[in-house]
């Protein structure tokens, strides 16, 4: 096999930008060397195995080039992966002739840098359809390197001038601009974080520019001339509901990234931080001893959660079986999102509970099974340690009901949890959502005796009664609780809770 080195612009912000060949070259890399500022969710589309290795700073591009080199010579995919555009305002032209030097195959990803991205997220086009003949003279500053520009002839090159600017250097630009010839009465707008939901957007004068506080990201965008305002218009990320919110993401790993996303969608900036892990059950020869016996000896099979699911459909693949493992068996989901994991499976739900609650799922069996057997034989499948109002319900309606542990949850690394109790402490967090009971006990436990203090200090939000009636037992205040017990559910009450 033949390898190959390939520079992939991860762009400037927010992950969703990648291009389609982005994507298909990182899914399919087995070696990555990544700018430091890359959005961590780039970095979560590789592959399971796939070596990952931040450039250091220390790197010059001849070492960058021969890591590289020394992955596609072995025939393995080599990804070099940078901050916005691999050749604009970056080394990838130094690096990918370095690279060329060592006689392996190169391509070149462009990726959405943030000249493009401040028209499409800040509402500020550098060229205009209106402009007769539109000009945009594009400049990077860096610490450092402030003297090294011909500023004579860039301040007054073109009525538009766009700068990719290091934080520390954005003062000394705009007295440069000044001092060489541009009108201190200029517009001037300065974009922090363009196409993150952290986006900044300051309006000012050329001349007042060094009065302004530093910038909080490392890099800005600096817009002068008649085109720096933004048009109202196409300001759309700034009015998205969620805009801004810092909102913590207590589900699972494997399940947060859905959350997210929707989180996204509605303009927050989602901070995952699993406060439980899956895990295989303690003792799993009762879940495989129900997947051998369950096409012949189930009337229902009763599922509590989309891990459960999962986890099910894991062994059932695991003994070589397929969806005919459930036989005549008919398939009970608790809500649309466990539906939903049936669905992935090639599997469909006989019944959905309307609310996502043990008490309705119960009902929503029983009214199904409304002239079957006298007596039903029923598997219920989920975590090791949950509610019992399932079972009970259902063995005190008659039927003959087996309990089958096919997950159980733990608390993840402490050193994770230390560093969320700092952001809340900090008030960073702008709101909490809790998904489920577990969800609440594994955080209040890590969080020890501040967990009410902490919580007290953002917006908690439950995905429903259950739920919040645990967080009350720990002393937890929820100030949002979903009408709609899923997570579109609970995302709608949030956009409910801050619109007011």
């Amino acid at each position: 096999m033949v390898g190959k080195v390939t520079f992939v612009g991860a762009g400037c912000g927010d992950p969703r930008l990648l291009t389609v060949r982005a994507a298909d070259v990182l899914a399919r890399a087995d070696y990555v060397l990544f700018d430091a500022d890359v959005h961590p969710d780039v970095l979560g589309r590789l592959r399971e195995g796939a070596t990952r290795e931040a450039v250091n700073p220390s790197m010059t591009a001849d070492r960058i080039a021969a890591l590289l080199a020394a992955q596609a010579k072995q025939g393995k995919s080599a990804v070099r992966l940078t901050w916005g555009d691999p050749l604009l305002f970056g080394w990838g032209d130094v690096e990918g002739s370095a690279v060329a030097r060592h006689g392996v195959q190169l391509e070149v990803v462009p990726g959405i840098g943030p000249l493009i991205a401040v028209g499409a997220f800040a509402g500020i086009p550098l060229t205009r359809s209106s402009d007769a003949s539109p000009s945009v003279a594009a400049v990077s500053v860096t610490r450092g390197h402030e003297t090294l520009h011909d500023w004579e002839k860039l301040a007054t090159a073109t009525d538009t001038l766009a700068i990719v600017c290091d934080a520390e250097s954005v003062a000394e630009t705009a007295r440069s601009l000044v001092f060489y010839g541009r009108s201190p009465a200029d517009k001037v707008s300065i974009v922090e974080g363009v196409s993150l939901p952290s986006q900044r957007v300051v309006e000012s004068t050329l001349g007042m520019v060094p009065q302004l506080p530093r910038a909080l990201t490392a890099r800005v965008v600096l817009v002068v001339g008649e085109r720096a305002t933004p048009m109202p218009e196409l300001s759309w990320l700034s009015s998205l509901p969620l805009f801004g919110k810092r909102v913590l993401v207590t589900r699972a790993r494997e399940q947060a990234g859905g959350a997210a996303a929707l989180l996204r969608e509605r303009g927050a900036d989602p901070v995952v931080v699993p406060t439980i892990e899956i895990h295989p059950p303690s003792d799993p020869s009762a879940m495989i001893d129900a997947v051998q016996a369950m096409a012949d000896s189930y009337d229902w099979v009763v599922l509590t959660s989309a891990n459960g699911v999962e986890k099910l459909w894991a062994e059932i693949k695991r003994q070589g079986k397929d969806a005919r493992a459930f036989g005549r068996a008919k398939i009970a989901a608790i809500g649309p999102g466990t539906a939903a994991a049936l669905e992935r499976c090639g599997l469909s739900a006989d019944a959905i509970a309307k609310e996502h609650r043990g008490e309705a799922l119960a009902a929503e069996v029983l009214q199904a099974m409304q002239g079957s057997a006298s007596k039903p034989r029923v598997l219920i499948a989920r975590a090791e340690v949950a509610r019992d109002v399932v079972p009970d319900t259902l063995r005190a309606a008659g039927c003959d009901v087996d309990v089958v542990s096919v997950y159980k949850t733990r608390s993840p690394p402490r050193a994770l949890l230390q560093a969320l109790s700092s952001l809340l402490d900090a008030g960073e967090i702008d709101a909490v959502t809790f998904t489920s009971s577990s969800t609440v006990e594994h955080l209040c436990d890590a969080l020890e005796a501040r967990a009410a203090e902490l919580l007290a200090k953002t917006c908690v939000a439950s995905i429903g009664p259950i739920t919040t009636e645990t967080a009350k037992k720990r002393g937890i205040r929820v100030d949002v609780v979903a009408s709609e017990f899923t997570i579109p559910g609970l995302v709608s009450a949030l956009e409910k809770h801050f619109a007011k």
